[in-house]
């Protein structure tokens, strides 16, 4: 009877504790949440930055995921953990079970060095561009085969097949965050995502982290202040086309907007954190051009810095809306001048028969309606 008496009072002893010690945590969650809740108020004022935040936020996670050697458990990863942050512990596994047991390991424990946040590919990524790499040329053996097996096949076809353009929809380099966006659904609020995410965290991890996301925001924003002037916020068609614009130049923003505001703050915070074309886009970009441009070509011929190829997308962007808007303004025109063929062909005979130029009898004629019905 006493055994069981003590069982009991030992069982409600821990579920006592086990509730005080969530009570503490909770209230030390709260605690922190409000303290960075405070430190990044400014971003409430400041969207661009708020955009940024969250995308080095998510950059972070796919690192992360990413830097582990053995596969870990899908269900949890911290972006602020030591393995994110600093050094780390990984495991080296050695199979010591015969082939149909290879689940049973044994693990060596080790330190690596600072992770690198410069770095802009993880091994995930490296994975799947090797089997897109493998499939695109699976699939070329098999445009090459369907040639021989049909000679008569149209040419341009043929064509179309050899030359598929590779970098549409594809990740901007160094922007590329697929476990993270997929918990990223119906978030409209950024600011409150970034701090509740964060609240979670070891304190010390959330510093860093904080403190490396300032550093960054402050050298993207120095050395583009003014990116996109040119553009205007409200115009959704503009933000539609500056987004598709840089998916087809492989710049393509790594999570879709629920509205035009965050459009056009995805394209910022993809411009900010884009580590430039690698050399395989550079080659996609030029592929089958007989004149290239200078800048493009100085990018092809040397090693240059990200800031470089932000300066020239920029410029090619700014540069394409204006012929477009260019295009838009002359065939406006056109459409505002032309004349059903009667009406014109009348203008035509007036024009000659008093040796004028059309434009000037049709402006004439207009002066003397006016002056007819005093307008």
């Amino acid at each position: 009877m006493n055994e069981k008496t003590d069982v009991e009072k030992s069982r409600a002893w821990e579920i006592e504790r086990s509730e005080k010690e969530k009570i503490r945590l909770r209230k030390e969650q709260a605690e922190n949440k409000a303290w960075i809740k405070n430190k990044l108020k400014w971003l409430n004022k400041e969207p661009r930055a708020a955009f940024f935040f969250f995308f080095y936020l998510g950059i972070n996670f796919q690192k992360s995921r990413g830097g582990c050697v053995v596969p870990k458990t899908e269900k949890y990863d911290n972006p602020l953990s030591a393995e994110a942050l600093g050094t780390k512990l990984f495991r080296i596994a050695i199979d010591k079970t015969p082939e149909q047991q290879p689940e049973v390991r044994a693990t060596i424990g080790g330190i690596t060095s600072d992770f690198d946040f410069n770095s802009h590919q993880d091994k995930s990524e490296s994975v799947a561009q090797e089997v897109q790499e493998k499939l695109e040329k699976n699939s070329l053996m098999n445009t090459v085969s369907v040639i021989q097996e049909n000679p008569k096949e149209d040419i341009d076809k043929i064509i179309n097949k050899l030359n598929t353009y590779k970098l549409n929809n594809k990740p901007a380099n160094g922007v590329f965050f697929p476990y993270f966006a997929k918990d990223f659904t119906g978030i409209e609020d950024i600011p409150a995502y970034i701090i509740k995410t964060l609240s979670f965290f070891d304190m010390n991890n959330v510093l860093s982290f904080i403190k490396e996301t300032n550093e960054a925001w402050v050298r993207a924003q120095e050395d583009f202040q003014q990116a996109f002037s040119w553009m205007d916020i409200k115009n959704e068609q503009q933000c539609i086309w500056a987004w598709n614009t840089m998916k087809d130049k492989g710049v393509s923003p790594p999570v879709n907007p629920l509205n035009n505001f965050q459009r056009w703050h995805f394209i910022c915070a993809t411009f900010d954190l884009w580590q430039g074309w690698t050399k395989e886009q550079l080659d996609e970009l030029t592929r089958g051009q007989k004149k290239i441009s200078p800048q493009r070509l100085e990018l092809k011929l040397s090693v240059c810095p990200p800031r470089k190829h932000k300066a020239v997308l920029m410029d090619e962007l700014e540069k394409a809306w204006k012929m477009k808007l260019g295009r838009k303004t002359v065939n406006n025109h056109n459409a505002e001048l032309k004349l059903p063929a009667k009406i014109r062909k009348k203008l035509t005979k007036l024009s000659q028969k008093y040796e004028i130029s059309e434009l000037d009898m049709m402006s004439l004629l207009i002066e003397s309606e006016c002056a007819r019905n005093d307008l």
